[in-house]
């Protein structure tokens, strides 16, 4: 075994390039041959002269500009269109001869450098501590410094750095999973049974203004009259109101904004926690007073809010998911939630528009649809052992006993915050456990090493030699001698270990994984998380180097709901998609456009690839398909009928729907437009980069943005004539514009059009399917032009056109995914050298049906992942 960090110390080292050789030279004669006259000194056409351009592939750059050759030659991109073609012999022995030059010089280069240490990106360390201490709520990332990305992924060596800013996080984190995982008392908090009306929040505000109605029977409650019903409320109605006695149910007219964040305010949970929650929901219209049956199932969302320190401002909150309010027909949802301290329940009428109620007759006077709320009912923190697994992580099963300090002079004791009451009611009141309850032991050394024997490698994911161990318990003794009490010495330890470069960081023997590393690089891919106790007992054992134990075990994985967190995360930086809130539409363009519209669209997402995999479908439903997954909102927002609710799933699209595939889905639009307009140029990128793994060159420099005319005058295809015309351009732009011109029938937020939206010049703009309580303020301008040609001549009339012939490629679209995978799964970027492996896991998969579970069993058995 490799020495751990623990006994040799963190030893950094840069991966150093040694001098490669020339060796064999690039096929001269040919490149003089079919490519000097329009890549020589004078000509430099797309900016290469080939008769100045060395053969030094030690040099990184010198190497990506001969790959570039080559992938351009090999793909039949040069010569180009209209220019004479080489004999088909002459050309394969060429490509064959630099392609063998680029790999032997690739390997020479990776042979001449050392390993790359990998730490933990901030999302495997968070997943790292839920999954070693069972507190899967516990929030670390968000206060631990962002990581860089490199090669689309932020698992790359390159992407994370070390620095003294990420230590200091690492010791305030350790600090606080130790504070949660610690029990402080001999028994369970009592758990809390409490029904929470939302009302109680709200307050006479918000139903003054005629924003909010209560509701008893489905009828305006008689005690507490709808606003503009009557002048003003006596005294023992706001008291009624204000003490939550009423029993009825409020009635939303308006979603959450800046200014309005409705939540369960009566309720705010005191103890981490396991919590279940049930709440009753429905819809209904409102006509001036009367509760008619609603337009069809509204949706509300449920979300954590996270109060600061004064347990009353809101610094922080987290989408719990949405949920149908059917037609005045009460709807329970009940789920389980992670709550930590100072946490409390917010409320959104999602699937509504503001109504328009602060006239006169205020809610008297309002007609439009409303979501009711009955109760939100609160059980937890609920603990199917005591204490709880965190705890016994850390202490096994020591006891923990009462501890009166005064009898024990010159020992130091945990200081324990005093619990307390949380939000402004006074409801939320805690279970104390009077004096300082700690664990303690008669045979403080033995335990110690005992429970360091167990911890240590669960949390260094592999066995650690007892000469390690007896390094932390030699602390745990000093410390015991320096006068802390047994938790305090083994907290130095536990504390010690969470931020030691065996926790911390990817830890693989010099030349290949052994199995435990191997067992740690199947979990980091499908669960970017540690090995569970199974996976750990195969790899102790030496199963994984088995295929069938190791496909067995990822077909395990797969199954399992911690693979949500591989889809997300995945999908999230291969398709961008972690940017899809970093713009807002421009309100006047987009006013249908809203928060649930933009959570429905990343589902979407990330249910789509989940059901590629599912299904093991083949590359080229990245581009085409027959279905789509959606809830009742996108389908509105795609005009596909039908579909109610807010569920996403599985839907056959109608003939002739625009839609199917990634690049007809509303969130891989949106990240690649700027919320305003849309430009062929990014999105044309987008494909070749993303779905092809073909990156255009950056542009040239001087060369200005193209920005789209939002007041209708001219068409984005007219302002990018100037560069298609331009020498410096034109290359580049044959390539990226034809998807890019394509994707122009999808707007800014992922709706398909056949004109352009104008904020000046145009027609009056038709509802279709915006809200009718939303105002349009746009008009629709110039008629969009989706043609095009490929590079290669062949035409397309539309997007559908284009789409078919993108499907068509579909081993480009499996190389690409199987690379993207490959980084994602290994930490390193596929190398020059390793695209003879990549060629074999595809044609593997291709052999196997070709689908993109395939491709993954295929992945975790190839060299790619196993030796390299």
């Amino acid at each position: 075994m490799t020495p751990t960090f623990a006994r040799a110390g963190l030893v950094l080292l840069a991966g150093l390039v040694s001098p490669v050789a020339a060796g064999a030279a690039p096929p001269a004669k040919f490149l003089d041959a079919h490519c000097a006259r329009c890549h020589d000194a004078d000509t430099k056409g797309g900016g290469l002269d080939l008769g100045a351009l060395a053969f030094t592939p030690s040099d990184p750059d010198n190497f990506a500009r001969w790959v570039l050759v080559y992938d351009r030659v090999a793909r039949g991109e040069m010569p180009p269109k209209g220019s004479p073609r080489p004999p088909a012999a002459d050309l394969a022995a060429a490509t064959a001869d630099l392609r063998a030059a680029l790999a032997d010089a690739d390997r020479a280069r990776a042979a001449g450098g050392a390993g790359r240490l990998r730490r933990l990106t901030r999302g495997e360390y968070e997943n790292t501590v839920r999954d070693l201490f069972d507190l899967p709520g516990l929030s670390l990332q968000a206060d631990l410094p962002p990581d860089g990305s490199a090669h689309g992924f932020d698992k790359h060596p390159d992407a994370l750095d070390l620095s003294h800013v990420n230590l200091a996080k690492y010791l305030e984190a350790a600090d606080r999973v130790l504070d949660a995982a610690i029990t402080t008392r001999p028994t369970a908090p009592r758990p809390v049974k409490q029904r929470v009306p939302l009302y109680d929040y709200i307050t006479g505000h918000v139903l003054s203004h005629g924003d909010a109605v209560l509701l008893r029977d489905k009828k305006p409650d008689p005690d507490f009259p709808p606003a503009g019903a009557q002048p003003h409320l006596d005294q023992g109605a706001h008291e009624r109101l204000g003490m939550g006695r009423t029993g009825a149910s409020l009635g939303l007219f308006r979603p959450e904004d800046e200014s309005f964040a409705p939540c369960f305010g009566d309720f705010v949970a005191i103890y981490p926690g396991r919590y279940k929650l049930t709440a009753s929901l429905w819809s209904f219209h409102w006509d001036q007073g009367k509760v008619l049956p609603a337009r069809g199932t509204e949706a509300a969302r449920l979300s954590v809010v996270q109060l600061a320190e004064d347990g009353r401002t809101p610094q922080s909150s987290t989408v719990l998911g949405y949920y149908d309010a059917p037609s005045l027909a009460e709807q329970k949802h009940q789920l389980v939630a992670w709550l930590n301290p100072r946490d409390k329940i917010g409320f959104n009428a999602s699937s509504i528009v503001p109504g328009n109620t602060r006239g006169p007759k205020r809610a008297m006077g309002y007609t439009g649809p409303g979501i009711a709320c009955d109760y939100l009912d609160v059980e937890g923190p609920l603990h199917d052992t005591w204490p709880p697994v965190a705890h016994k992580r850390l202490f096994g099963a020591l006891p923990l006993h009462e501890v009166d300090t005064q009898k024990h002079p010159g020992v130091r004791f945990p200081a324990r915050a005093p619990e307390r009451q949380q939000g402004g009611t006074g409801r939320n009141q805690p279970d104390p456990v009077p004096g300082l309850w700690t664990v303690q032991t008669a045979k403080p050394l033995a335990d110690a090493d005992r429970l360091l024997a167990d911890f240590l490698p669960r949390a260094f994911r592999r066995p650690v030699p007892a000469d390690v161990r007896k390094q932390y318990v030699q602390r745990v003794a000093a410390r015991l001698k320096e006068g802390d009490c047994f938790e305090l010495a083994m907290r130095w330890a536990y504390r010690a270990a969470l931020c030691a470069p065996d926790f911390l960081f990817h830890v693989e023997p010099a030349g290949g994984p052994d199995d435990h590393a191997l067992a740690c690089r199947l979990s980091y891919f499908l669960w970017n998380s540690m090995p569970d106790e199974k996976l750990t007992r195969l790899a102790a054992g030496g199963r994984l180097r088995d295929p069938a134990a190791l496909r067995a075990e990822a077909e395990r994985l797969l199954a399992d709901p911690r693979s949500k967190r591989f889809v997300d995360d995945f999908v999230g930086q291969w398709l961008s998609l972690n940017r899809i809130g970093a713009n807002d539409p421009d309100r006047k363009l987009y006013p249908e456009f809203d928060k649930y519209l933009e959570d429905s669209m990343a589902a979407e997402t990330r249910g789509y690839v989940r059901e590629l995999l599912d299904r093991d479908l083949t590359a080229d439903h990245l581009v085409r398909s027959e279905f789509a997954m959606l809830n009742g909102r996108l389908a509105a927002h795609y005009g596909v009928p039908g579909v109610t609710g807010t569920q996403v799933r599985r839907v056959p699209l109608p003939p002739g729907t625009p839609r199917g595939g990634l690049l007809t889905q509303g969130a891989v639009l949106k990240v690649t437009a700027n919320g305003t307009t849309t430009s062929p140029v990014p999105r044309g990128a987008f494909v070749l980069d993303r779905l092809l793994g073909r990156p255009p060159a950056p542009p040239p420099p001087n060369v200005p943005a193209v920005e789209p005319d939002v007041r209708g005058s001219v068409t984005i295809r007219q302002q990018l004539d100037k560069h298609r015309n331009s020498a410096a351009c034109a290359s580049c732009h044959a390539r990226i514009d034809p998807p890019g011109f394509a994707l122009e029938e999808f707007d800014a937020i992922g709706g398909h059009r056949t004109r352009y939206r104008s904020l000046g010049a145009g027609d009056q703009a038709p509802r279709g399917t915006i809200d009718p309580a939303i105002g349009i303020g746009f008009r629709l301008g110039p008629k969009v032009d989706s043609s095009g040609a490929l590079p290669d001549g062949r035409p397309f009339a539309n997007f559908a056109g284009f789409q078919a012939l993108l499907a068509g490629d579909r081993d480009a679209l499996l190389t690409n995914l199987a690379a993207r995978l490959t980084a994602y799964a290994t930490g390193r970027a596929v190398s020059f050298a390793d695209r003879d492996e990549l060629a074999a896991v595809v044609a593997a998969t291709n052999k196997g049906g070709g689908g993109a579970r395939t491709l993954v069993y295929e992945l975790i058995q190839s060299k790619l992942f196993r030796t390299r």
